[in-house]
């Protein structure tokens, strides 16, 4: 699993040379977007993931394409880039995931777990299961606003991994976390097994929250985490000619 924090890099140089990186239909996108911190993120999400993928195959970061499936998930659409992994990405402002495994269903989230969440017991009357809304109610406040993140990012993580949207219903599975691990459950309706997926906790630092969710094979799942900023930065020209920060 690789992270990064964009600030790490001066917003103009990611500006300048990361357009560059860009498909046609990426360029109108990031134009599209009014709040310049929600452009520079998208902009820092794919020049990230670019530089990920380069580690892992002969092309290099600018020469990835990518096309998405119905429900909006990317996939590398490269002819001549190497099969067999899959990657799964996310960004929030200020943070941008990537999980890369061999051959495996896999999904991560992050989220901004200091972020305002005022009606996060609201939220979760509406969208998650009965039994995850009612520990919720049982917390204490600042305790309560930490695992509604946790469970938020697990269900968008294992939602993500399936590859098919929201049309599974964020209600009709529920989390149990111990730890940086979590379990699951899973309603009437949804033809999954529980014992098949391996879901994990991280926080890269104070604010986010990372959830990850991988679906076992015969091999051991094992996640090694690594902060991609030297990859950035090296893809976007290196240390010679670039000035880190803002």
């Amino acid at each position: 699993m690789w992270y990064w924090h964009p600030a790490s890099i001066s917003s103009g140089v990611l500006d300048q040379r990361g357009i560059a990186f860009l498909s046609p239909d990426e360029v109108a996108r990031y134009h599209r977007y009014l709040v310049p911190t929600a452009a520079t993120t998208f902009l820092a999400a794919r020049v990230f993931l670019r530089a990920v993928l380069s580690q892992y195959a002969g092309l290099p970061p600018a020469a990835w394409r990518f096309e998405t499936n119905e429900f909006g998930r990317p996939h590398v659409a490269n002819l001549d880039a190497p099969r067999g992994h899959s990657f799964n990405l996310s960004h929030r402002p200020g943070c941008v995931v990537c999980l890369v495994g061999a051959a495996r269903e896999l999904g991560v989230d992050v989220e901004d777990s200091g972020a305002e969440r005022s009606h996060f017991l609201e939220i979760a009357a509406r969208f998650f299961s009965p039994s995850e809304a009612a520990e919720l109610r049982g917390l204490p406040a600042a305790q309560g606003a930490k695992r509604f993140f946790e469970l938020w990012t697990l269900k968008e993580s294992y939602v993500k991994a399936r590859g098919v949207g929201l049309s599974l219903g964020l209600s009709r599975f529920s989390f149990s976390v111990e730890g940086d691990r979590a379990t699951v459950r899973f309603g009437e309706g949804v033809d999954d097994s529980a014992e098949s997926w391996d879901f994990r906790l991280f926080r890269p630092d104070e604010r986010h929250t990372i959830a990850t969710s991988v679906r076992r094979t015969a091999a051991p799942v094992t996640i090694e985490v690594a902060d991609a900023a030297e990859l950035v930065w090296r893809a976007l020209g290196g240390p010679a000619d670039l000035s880190r920060g803002s």
